[in-house]
């Protein structure tokens, strides 16, 4: 089984937000045998972003932190999502309707650029869990077993009330706005 060949579609081979995907079923015999055991069960259970995700990542106004990004895709072209999973959790909630952020820990993180603990942010959504880290969409019902350990979670409903938060949202869905790629 090429289990890359079934998490990384091959148009987004060459995207650096794979690497550490790449690395961990590499180098971490057991991250790799818990997605192997899953995938044979049900190959359904964990997949890579799908094409509608893409799109939401695609169609959002953004403001790059440096001058080398002009979209939120250009974010993950360049991998800047491995060690970052605050902020790209964060941007990309913006895009989704009743979605909720959780703070907590996945151990295969452990010593991973800025988790030297294991830290780590995710979303989940309808049942499953959309990890901005390892690109992957994971069915809510195997994160035991991948080691999610939520510490706290924040609801759409706390999120929305957040008056930043809701004025990021806005800006980042404006269709108003003209959006220029360089």
């Amino acid at each position: 089984m090429d289990i890359e060949q079934l998490l990384i579609p091959s148009d987004k081979k060459d995207y650096k937000c794979f690497n550490l995907l790449r690395n961990q079923l590499k180098n971490n015999e057991d991250f790799r045998n818990k997605i192997i055991t899953i995938l044979k069960l049900d190959p359904s259970m964990i997949k890579p972003f799908d094409d509608k995700l893409w799109d939401l990542i695609k169609s959002q106004n953004y403001i790059p932190p440096i001058s080398e990004l002009t979209t939120f895709e250009d974010v993950f072209i360049q991998g800047y999502n491995e060690g970052n999973c605050a902020y790209m959790t964060r941007q990309l909630s913006y895009s989704l309707i009743d979605v909720s952020r959780i703070y907590g820990l996945l151990p295969i993180l452990k010593n991973t650029l800025n988790s030297k603990n294991g830290h780590h942010w995710w979303l989940e959504i309808n049942n499953k869990i959309i990890d901005t880290s390892l690109m992957l969409l994971i069915d809510k019902s195997v994160k035991n077993i991948l080691g999610y350990q939520d510490i706290e979670r924040f609801t759409y409903e706390q999120l929305c009330k957040s008056i930043s938060y809701q004025t990021r949202k806005d800006f980042t869905l404006d269709k108003s706005i003209k959006r220029i790629r360089a």
